[in-house]
């Protein structure tokens, strides 16, 4: 009875020291945890200490924070866990796509604009310029790099890196920064002599130097890429293409642009059918004027049906009904490609850094009860 009792007591004596233990230790892990997320972001001040030819490129982020996201310190989480999990439990989610820089200045997001549902992630758009760019400072100075260090401690992050005049030692350049996440694609330019032709090129070295850990997304197109082939784009090499990113070490797929519901559910069948079984994420666009859509068919050439650019000419005068034209489009292509029932659970808007069409966009999903109405 006594041997019982001493057990006890040093039982409890033993469980009073661990809790004290595992206390300290959480409170040493949040101190450190602080101290990352204060020096991620270092204060303005800092700039003043390096070469005027470094403080010239450094760029100042213009994120509006909502109360929530200021109190995290996430650390570059994997964006590709992120989508396999919520894809798996069929939750809707979506992200945003914006380009780093808008008129020479780092683009404004205000993220109070999108509660209660916030996007799970952000991604950066890599330009022209910013390839051109690499070749006199190195990728750290690149504007959407440097702007992914002071998002992604409250919200996941990627940058994009378009191939178009990148080379290994760029790579090598980008993993010594040591993140998380990055969305690889071929893109619109090319230049004779480039080390990367295709993406899929650019995905391998990355999975082989930069590791398993390493979030890597990939753009699939619903109509084919315009670049790889002249002519029609083909639809048959565009899927072998995938394929191949999926085997080099792709995490998950964001569809291009597509105006066509049937088309995304024929393409998600046709990718399913090749054997490409990584989770596929819905690319959105939303042009809000008639100028903007034909700007985006320059660079894409990816078009309407007769039938809808019949009815969009009709309208093109009024910018309020193109948006809306476009933004019913955007709505009832989520609703076909959710109900097809092909393993695709969440959406991203490709916003053009233009979020007034996204906003009506996701009013509308949550009068469709495709959206909760629960802060997240």
């Amino acid at each position: 009875m006594s041997f019982n009792l001493l057990q006890i007591r040093a039982a409890r004596s033993l469980f009073r020291n661990l809790s004290t233990l595992l206390q300290k230790n959480a409170l040493q892990y949040s101190s450190q945890n602080q101290r990352m997320c204060s020096t991620a972001n270092p204060p303005d001040t800092e700039s003043e200490s390096k070469p005027d030819s470094e403080s010239s490129l450094a760029v100042k982020h213009c994120y509006t924070f909502t109360d929530s996201q200021k109190e995290l310190c996430l650390g570059d989480p994997s964006i590709a866990d992120i989508v396999a999990q919520k894809t798996a439990s069929k939750e809707f989610f979506y992200g945003i796509e914006t380009k780093a820089m808008d008129q020479g200045k780092a683009a404004c997001v205000d993220f109070n604009k999108f509660l209660p549902q916030l996007p799970i992630c952000v991604s950066l758009v890599w330009t022209k310029s910013f390839s051109e760019r690499i070749e006199e400072t190195t990728m750290e100075y690149v504007p959407n790099i440097q702007l992914i260090r002071q998002l992604n401690q409250h919200i996941p992050a990627m940058p994009h890196l378009t191939v178009y005049r990148l080379n290994h030692k760029h790579l090598d350049d980008f993993l010594a920064l040591k993140m998380n996440n990055v969305l690889v694609i071929r893109g619109d330019h090319v230049e004779e002599g480039q080390e990367y032709d295709y993406a899929y090129q650019a995905v391998e070295y990355l999975r082989k130097h930069g590791g398993k850990d390493l979030s890597i997304a990939v753009a699939g197109n619903p109509e084919g890429h315009p670049g790889l082939e002249t002519g029609p784009p083909n639809l048959e090499k565009e899927m072998e293409y995938l394929k191949l990113k999926m085997d080099v070490g792709a995490d998950f797929i964001v569809t291009q642009q597509c105006y066509s519901a049937d088309k995304l559910v024929e393409f998600l069948k046709d990718a399913r059918a090749a054997g490409i079984t990584i989770p596929m994420v819905l690319g959105i666009l939303i042009p809000e004027t008639y100028a903007r859509y034909e700007r985006m068919v320059s660079f894409t050439n990816v078009v309407l049906f007769p039938d809808q650019l019949q009815e969009l000419e009709e309208i093109k005068e009024d910018d309020a009904k193109v948006q809306e034209f476009f933004v019913q489009i955007a709505v009832h292509n989520i609703q076909k490609v959710l109900c097809a029932d092909l393993g695709v659970s969440g959406i991203h808007f490709y916003t053009l850094n233009r979020m007034v069409p996204i906003y009506a966009c996701i009013s509308e999903l949550k009068k469709l009860g495709i959206m909760n109405g629960a802060e997240t």
